[in-house]
């Protein structure tokens, strides 16, 4: 008896659980999920933006030690500490941009340095202890959005190549909730764009009724998977917080659609992006990669939102993202790359993949720095702080994370330098900073110590 009703409670629960990722109406939930901070167009809109934007690239890049031919023009930090660095080949594109960004070395999360390499990606953004049983802890993007999140349509973008969630060991979004539960990213430019620039279909009405059919089925689901929290096991009660949290996001996303409902959303037409519907593989990744970045730009521009992640190129040795170098450059896939140093020419083939992300990295600032803002003094570039970097440095090697921050001009950061940091300081602190300088009202996060002054004007 005991045994049966197990069973049913198990399909209960993942029958209720398939509803609540079904809703006619919801097709992503990625850009609308709960901050805290409930949003309104009539959020005062008089002082100018500061915005962040974080670029995650997993799997590392090619270091080659100071004895091995490829050191002097293929190892992605620069040789000099200081001021007068010289960028190697690796970086050579991002030239142009040298007196608005800062390299850093050293910094990395002291509690992900034991954990799987190929997870680091969920972790970037909020230092938290893989080993904690209660999982991931909130991003800074997430802490972000729950103080700036009002000021916009959507308070933050979750973008990625895979889309979704991923697996816990190999994610696909670095956005986590206040609760430590992923958050779907959105993974083709199409999909960007209807969602930040497409026009609902229907009336006001018609919208109104859809509004209030997803609210019907939402309860239906809430009472469902409520019913069901006393009788399940750990496991499925692990799985049951990240259906609610979907839930209650949803529940978010209804309100806060709402709210925007007499605001038209930016007329923004689609012949000015290279291609959003580029197939990555069989087109070759440059127009999907080029376009998701000119995708962030215009949702800086229009003011849709002022946090984008992007997770260009996920961890997983399978992945879609894994494949570009083949398609790209003719090399092997990603993770063949990382592990094949040690063959003759390893090291090149490695860093040729790594210039080819850092090139397209340098269209994205381009893109921002010759964009006037329309909302505050200077650039695009001038008013965003962008944070560009991977979780690991070398194979499996979680420690020294190669980070580059460009712009935030107007947000007080002093650009220019190659920062040397020692080991001891966490990567937190510079998330911290860039909180801190967007004006979010915190003194810590996760497990800093304090800011990066060095940084700083």
């Amino acid at each position: 008896m005991k045994h049966n009703i197990k069973r049913k409670d198990r399909r209960l629960f993942l029958q209720s659980a398939g509803s609540s990722l079904l809703l006619p109406a919801l097709p992503s939930l990625s850009a609308l999920l709960s901050t805290g901070a409930h949003a309104s167009p009539t959020a005062d809109k008089s002082v100018p933006p500061k915005r962040l934007c974080f670029v995650f690239f997993g799997m590392g890049v090619a270091l080659p030690p100071e004895d091995h031919v490829a050191h002097k023009d293929w190892h992605w930090f620069p040789h000099e500490l200081g001021a007068n660095f010289k960028l190697n080949k690796t970086l050579e594109s991002l030239e142009p941009y040298r007196d608005q960004m800062s390299i850093m070395t050293g910094l990395s999360h002291p509690r992900t340095r034991t954990t799987y390499a190929h997870s680091t990606g969920a972790y970037f953004l909020s230092g938290a202890d893989p080993k904690n049983p209660a999982g991931n802890s909130i991003s800074a993007d997430q802490v972000y959005a729950t103080y700036a999140g009002q000021h916009t349509r959507y308070p933050y973008m979750m973008m990625s190549t895979e889309g979704g969630v991923g697996d816990f060991r190999e994610p696909n979004t670095m956005s986590y909730s206040s609760s430590g539960q992923p958050i779907p990213s959105i993974g083709n430019p199409r999909d960007v764009f209807n969602e930040m620039f497409g026009v609902p279909s229907g009336d006001r009405q018609s919208i109104e009724r859809a509004f209030g059919r997803d609210r019907s089925i939402l309860d239906t689901v809430s009472a469902d998977l409520a019913s069901l929290q006393k009788s399940l096991g750990y496991e499925d009660k692990a799985k049951l917080d990240q259906y609610l949290t979907a839930v209650r996001s949803m529940e978010s996303r209804i309100e806060r659609a709402q709210d925007w409902l007499d605001v038209p959303k930016p007329n923004v037409p689609e012949s000015q992006f290279k291609q959003l519907d580029s197939d990555p593989i069989n087109d070759g990744p440059t127009d999907f990669i080029d376009t998701m970045y000119e995708l962030m730009t215009q949702a800086f521009l229009t003011d849709s939102t002022r946090m984008v992640n992007f997770l260009k190129v996920n961890e997983s040795p399978g992945g879609l993202a894994g494949r570009f170098p083949k398609v790209a450059l003719g090399l092997d896939d990603h993770h063949t790359l990382s592990h094949g140093f040690n063959e003759e020419g390893g090291f090149e083939r490695w860093a040729q993949y790594d210039a080819y992300l850092a090139e397209r990295f340098a269209g994205f600032l381009k893109q921002m720095s010759e964009t006037d803002d329309p909302h505050a003094e200077g650039s695009l570039l001038d008013n965003t702080a962008v944070l560009y970097g991977s979780g690991t440095s070398t194979v499996h090697n979680t420690r020294n994370f190669p980070l580059l921050l460009a712009g935030g001009k107007n947000l007080g950061f002093k650009h220019g330098t190659f920062h040397g940091f020692d080991e001891s300081v966490p990567m937190s602190n510079l998330l911290l900073t860039m909180l801190q300088q967007s004006d979010i009202p915190v003194e810590s996060f996760s497990d800093s110590t304090g800011n990066l002054s060095e940084l700083l004007v």
